[in-house]
C-alpha cells in the first residue's frame, strides 16, 4: 500500500521547481494533493495536474491565490473550500517564497520588501492558522516550512526581507511547535535545502552552484514527514 494513501496535501508554490516535484512524488505515495498557484501560473499548474493524472495517482485538486493581494478572509474561504471538498487536511508544504531584492537595506523598495515578507513569512502564518481545525481532524497533520539558516542568520549582507521572512519563519516553527507538542497531533518541522539550483537561485547566480543539493533528497524528507508510520517528530530542522 502507498505511504500516502488517503492523505490530502496542500503545497504552497506549487508551480515552483520544489512544489511541481513535491506535488508529484507526494501523488505517486498515494495523497490527493491540493495545488495552489497564481492564476497567472495556469499553464504550468495545468500540466503538472495533467502529469499526475496520466501517473495514474489520485486526481489533484487546483486552487488559484495570488499571496500579494490575500486578506485574511481569503484563507479562511480557502478553508471552507477544503472543509467541503474533503472534510480534514493531512499536511501543508509551504514551498511559496518570494526573494524580493538582493540590496541595501537603504535602498530597499517598501512594496517589493511587503511583498517579500507576504509570501515568505506572513502567508504560511495565516494559512496554517486557518487550516489547523482541517489539520486537528487528521489520524495527524504535519506542517513543513523551508528553512535557509545560511540567510537567516543575518550574516550575509544584502538578502534583506528574504533573510528577515527566513529568520522569523524559523521562530514561527518553532512556535508552532512548541504551542502543539502535548497534543502529538499536529507536527511542525523546516527543512533546509541549504541550496537547490531553483528560478530563484538562478536569478541570484545565473550558473547556478555546482554544490547545491539534489530536489530528490528533499523530497524524501517531505514524504517521510508526513508518513504516520514515522514517530512523532515536532520542532526539528532538518539540514541537507
Amino acid at each position: 500500500m502507498s505511504r500516502l494513501a488517503n492523505k490530502v496535501i496542500l503545497i504552497t508554490g506549487s508551480t515552483g521547481m520544489l512544489g511541481r516535484n513535491s506535488a508529484l512524488a507526494l501523488a505517486k505515495e498515494g495523497a490527493t494533493v491540493v495545488l495552489l498557484a497564481r492564476e497567472k501560473k495556469q499553464k504550468i499548474v495545468e500540466d503538472l495536474y495533467d502529469q499526475i493524472v496520466a501517473a495514474g495517482c489520485p486526481e489533484p485538486a487546483i486552487l488559484y491565490m495570488d499571496f500579494a493581494k490575500c486578506s485574511n478572509d481569503d484563507y479562511y474561504a480557502l478553508y471552507e473550500t477544503l472543509a467541503a471538498e474533503f472534510g480534514k487536511l493531512d499536511g501543508i508544504v509551504h514551498t511559496a517564497a518570494n526573494l524580493g531584492n538582493l540590496t541595501p537595506l537603504a535602498h530597499t523598495n517598501p512594496e517589493k520588501w511587503l511583498l517579500s515578507i507576504n509570501t515568505t513569512l506572513n502567508t504560511p502564518f495565516y494559512l496554517t492558522q486557518a487550516m489547523l481545525p482541517l489539520l486537528n481532524k487528521a489520524e495527524r497533520g504535519s506542517v513543513i516550512f523551508f528553512d535557509h539558516a545560511e540567510v537567516a542568520d543575518g550574516s550575509q549582507a544584502y538578502w534583506g526581507s528574504y533573510a528577515v521572512a527566513k529568520a522569523g519563519l524559523n521562530t514561527l516553527m518553532k512556535l508552532f511547535a512548541g504551542e502543539f507538542e502535548s497534543q502529538e497531533k499536529i507536527q511542525f518541522n523546516s527543512i533546509d535545502p541549504v541550496c537547490l539550483n531553483s528560478a530563484m537561485r538562478y536569478s541570484v547566480s545565473p550558473s547556478g552552484n555546482r554544490d547545491a543539493k539534489k530536489v530528490a533528497d528533499v523530497i524524501t524528507h517531505i514524504i517521510d514527514l508526513n508518513d504516520d508510520a514515522r514517530p512523532f517528530t515536532t520542532g526539528q530542522t532538518f539540514t541537507l
